[in-house]
């Protein structure tokens, strides 16, 4: 059988204030295409549909498009929840979505209650067992331990998470293709300082070993972490994100991949890059931004990439964020650099300064030490006799 992997495509996710609806809309109609092309048996979704557990309607109406359209080509899917999806919206999803070839599994649960799914191939001559994993909290491992007959205790995170994979493993076959699925972090897992994942659900909390993983699988096909890549030494592997979600992930070749898998063979996995994502790109660094005149000279040269520009200035420069959008109209994100100044007057003399004498030492500060223009000087003083003459 031949399945398509895809995960954390994050629907409804602006960058900034940058709506990507559209960039959402071509990546899934790539996705689209190669499953018809690959002529998959399946496309499996591990986790992070959306981006929040109450999608805004567009988001949603671009995934039920999407499903609409893998429906009419044909193609059955498998979808878990990921952390960033509403575990019971999902599930309310799924007695419709069934009807259509599309299994959806919001939490988990024990494999005799729907947690082990059985998938035919296209043509009928094989069959994938696929065991379930959607995103686990501290709670569902508690849950799912007062349900385990076995009558062990389960006191940790990655206990739990790897008593759920055993548990879902057991219904694996050796006539048949056994895929597990599941939404977790990996430890040893690259994440981009930048992510577009949440932090605290990249920590050590939710964290299990790779050693930890189940061997008796031919693929495991995870989600969670955006950057692609293999995990351990069992054949689990991360496809990635659907679009490069922020800063952190410029420069990412994001990719699907194709499974090919018989019975009693490891799966073999085939990279399928993503053609049709938008760019980011960082402009200079934290550690090394970039002048006013070399963003000129980059200016032809970023195409339609969204940008995160850090630029270097000595002085406060007035309008620098609009200077900087004229030249660069795809910068979405624009930070100062500037090197610390430190202050000319101590905080116990401040306390001492009249109101003119405050200014012009904030304007000190603030100009790495110019002073202010007379001109300037005497518009506050005549501003401040103004307001304190009110008050009296």
């Amino acid at each position: 059988m031949r399945f398509l992997h895809t995960s954390d495509w994050h629907i409804g996710k602006p960058l900034r204030n940058q709506k990507r609806d559209s960039e959402h809309v071509a990546a899934l109609e790539e996705v689209l295409a190669i499953a018809r092309d690959q002529r998959v048996d399946a496309l499996l979704i591990a986790g992070d549909v959306f981006d929040s557990a109450v999608p805004p309607p567009e988001a949603e109406r671009i995934f039920f498009h999407f499903i609409g359209e893998l429906v009419g080509a044909g193609i059955p899917a498998v979808i878990i929840a990921g952390n960033h999806d509403h575990p019971r919206r999902m599930n309310a999803y799924a007695p419709v979505l069934r009807h259509l070839g599309v299994r959806v599994v919001g939490e988990p649960v024990l494999a005799e209650e729907g947690g082990v799914i059985e998938l035919p191939s296209l043509d009928g001559n094989e069959t994938a067992v696929i065991a379930t994993l959607p995103w686990v909290s501290e709670r569902k491992v508690r849950d799912f331990e007062s349900l385990m007959t076995e009558g062990k205790h389960l006191e940790e995170y990655a206990d739990g998470v790897a008593a759920m994979l055993n548990h879902l493993c057991k219904s694996f076959r050796p006539d048949a293709i056994n895929i597990a699925m599941a939404h977790v972090f990996v430890a040893g897992a690259k994440v981009p300082q930048e992510s577009g994942e949440r932090p605290l659900h990249t920590g050590l909390l939710y964290t299990i070993a790779p050693a930890r993983l189940p061997t008796a699988p031919q693929y495991i096909a995870l989600g969670h972490v955006h950057m692609p890549q293999d995990v351990g030494l069992s054949n689990a592997q991360y496809c990635g994100s659907l679009l490069q979600c922020d800063f952190g992930e410029a420069g990412q070749q994001k990719r699907v991949n194709l499974v090919d898998a018989a019975p009693g063979r490891k799966a073999k996995v085939e990279a399928v890059p993503l053609k049709s994502i938008r760019q980011l790109r960082n402009v200079g660094s934290a550690k090394q931004g970039v002048s006013l005149d070399e963003i000129r000279a980059l200016a032809a040269d970023v195409s339609d990439a969204y940008l995160k520009v850090f630029v270097k200035v000595d002085r406060p420069v007035p309008g620098l964020a609009e200077q900087v959008r004229e030249l660069l109209p795809n910068a979405v994100d624009i930070v100062i650099e500037r090197p610390e100044v430190a202050a000319t007057e101590d905080s116990a003399s401040w306390q001492k300064m009249t109101a003119p004498e405050l200014f012009d030492a904030y304007y000190r500060q603030e100009t790495g030490g110019n002073e202010p223009r007379p001109e300037l000087a005497a518009l506050f003083r005549q501003l401040h006799e103004e307001v304190t003459s009110a008050a009296d």
